[in-house]
């Protein structure tokens, strides 16, 4: 359901005619590292699964997959975008419980000047790597001529 929400989203507002561009809310100054406007035209979907290379607290950014994870507080065509912060359990979370090393998955709008406007930041558990099953490559050969020798000839005895 909240994939189908944040589709909606980013189809009004990459789809988006008219003017796009916000202004900050009135008497109070937009959060270091907080986006205010935004072209939607001029930006692609974001979506990531990764761990977080940086976290930096006096800008309020974070980094992922070599990109800058910036908040969005704007509005496009009278919806009000604003980076959800989510924990494991889908429930909001304080953006400074956020941590390098951690797991997150990011959906946003990725910019053209590099940085990615999140709508959705959330704590995922570490992906389960494969089972990896150790066989040496001389025990694999020696199997191999045991069968070899044990199969019976496809040609018939000449006599």
């Amino acid at each position: 359901m909240r994939f189908v929400m944040v589709g909606a989203i980013l189809a009004a507002a990459c789809l988006a005619a008219g003017t796009a561009a916000a202004a900050p809310k009135t008497g109070a100054p937009a959060p270091a590292g907080s986006i205010v406007r935004i072209d939607p035209d001029e930006c692609s979907f974001f979506e990531v699964r990764t761990v977080v290379m940086e976290a930096n607290r006096e800008k309020g950014t974070l980094v992922v997959a070599e990109r800058e994870i910036r908040k969005l507080d704007t509005v496009i065509d009278g919806r009000p975008l604003k980076t959800e912060f989510l924990g494991q359990d889908g429930k909001p979370e304080a953006p400074e419980s956020f941590r390098v090393g951690q797991y997150v998955k990011v959906e946003g709008f990725l910019h053209p000047e590099g940085f990615v406007a999140a709508l959705v930041v959330q704590k995922i558990a570490k992906p389960k790597e494969p089972d990896l099953v150790y066989r040496p490559v001389a025990d694999n050969a020696k199997k191999a001529k045991e069968k070899n020798l044990r199969r019976p000839s496809a040609v018939p005895a000449a006599r």
